[in-house]
């Protein structure tokens, strides 16, 4: 669990390394589900926004496209889900996030082996505004990605790199950073090597990024962001008649928390380790009758509806 000091450097760096925090039998079913979804991929019998979970890049010298992203993988099998419920990760998630936490966005980003597509210095997205500052308490609201390693990251597979305090800089220079394709030769730059079942968090204003990688391993990294409801209702919130990504409704908000009972509830009928029963916050708990029928792959709006329009 984290300590005062690591919650610290987190706040400090913009990224903190919690080694060994998932281990045996669910790091093996985690690595066969997600080698699974990667040897059978889309097919043709999904509606799009399933096909269009599936995401491709390009990689020099060759003509075919190269996975490099699976969204929404809290609907693609069990493991999943008990995963969002791991004691280490929620303890994580409560002290970095805050109390009102809801899971916002769960994807599984690969470096295939032999080729590997580069992801280019970068701020993650999810909307223009990165944080939350209260305006009555002060305090700051980050949002936050959990990423869960499947494989050992090193410099020949592409391990992440990371530029430390940069998720205190106000002006953004990660795109003027990605137009050279360095990372060793960034000034504060700073290679994160991972084993399987480590742990990093980061916060999505952190600037970070992997090289494109050639004849490397297999590398997998799941990543579960977080971001408190005080945060949601703060910038995400749509207004009268407002559909875009990055606008949440009450009900889709809901059916993310419904995922997370789910998957308390998952983890625990397998006879796992939980933090709690429930959500800590009771305004935050989901029905039970809800939770049974929730479906656990709830895009953001506009994913499935897109993807319908591209197909059509």
């Amino acid at each position: 669990m984290l300590t005062p000091e690591q919650v610290q450097f987190f706040r400090d760096n913009g990224y903190l390394k919690v080694e060994g925090a998932v281990r045996g039998q669910e790091l093996t079913d985690l690595q066969a589900i997600t080698q699974a979804l990667i040897d059978v991929g889309p097919s043709p019998d999904m509606a799009p926004g399933e096909i269009k979970d599936y995401q491709y890049g390009t990689v020099r010298g060759l003509d075919r496209p190269v996975l490099r992203r699976i969204e929404y993988v809290y609907g693609k099998g069990d493991p999943f889900l008990k995963l969002l419920a791991h004691p280490v990760l929620l303890d994580a998630v409560q002290k970095v996030v805050g109390e009102q936490f809801v899971p916002t966005y769960d994807s599984m980003v690969v470096k295939m082996p032999g080729n590997g597509v580069e992801v280019p210095w970068h701020r993650d997205g999810g909307g223009p505004t990165l944080f939350y500052d209260d305006p009555q308490t002060g305090r700051r609201f980050p949002a936050v990605n959990f990423d869960i390693y499947l494989d050992r990251a090193d410099e020949t597979n592409g391990a992440l790199w990371v530029i430390p305090g940069s998720n205190k800089d106000t002006v953004n220079r990660a795109p003027r950073l990605a137009e050279k394709s360095e990372y060793a030769a960034v000034p504060g730059a700073v290679l994160v090597p991972m084993n399987a079942g480590d742990l990093l968090l980061h916060d999505v204003t952190l600037y970070h990024g992997s090289p494109e990688t050639h004849g490397g391993a297999l590398r997998r990294v799941l990543y579960y962001e977080f971001r408190d409801m005080r945060f949601i209702n703060a910038v995400h919130r749509p207004g009268p008649g407002e559909v875009a990504p990055h606008k949440w409704p009450d009900t889709w908000t809901r059916a993310r928390l419904a995922i997370l009972q789910k998957a308390l509830d998952t983890r625990r009928a397998a006879g796992w380790e939980v933090p709690f029963a429930q959500h800590p916050d009771p305004a935050l708990r989901v029905r039970a009758e809800e939770v049974a029928h929730a479906p656990t792959r709830v895009p953001h709006p506009t994913w499935d509806e897109a993807a319908a329009k591209a197909a059509a």
